[in-house]
């Protein structure tokens, strides 16, 4: 799955209130999982770059990963 899309669904579950909850908890923790993968894999990616702008580029990415990874967890832990 594509970055932005990641991105685009974790901030839908994120902001769509209507869902039940028991089915936010499931979805919220895929994302959840996916974007730990999808972290893994930039940190090897930054470790193998040398590209100065390629590596600005990838750490960008990893900083958004992050913070919606942070967002997903601090979701999950509200709804436990």
């Amino acid at each position: 799955m594509k970055l932005f899309k990641l991105l685009e669904i974790t901030q839908k579950y994120l902001d769509d209130e209507k869902l039940k909850t028991s089915e936010r908890k499931k979805c919220l923790k895929d994302i959840q999982q996916k974007l730990k993968k999808k972290k893994k894999r930039l940190k090897e990616k930054i470790s193998a770059e040398h590209d100065e702008e390629k590596l600005k580029s990838l750490k960008k990415y990893l900083d958004i990963v992050t913070a919606q990874r942070r967002k997903v967890i601090a979701a999950l832990k509200e709804l436990k």
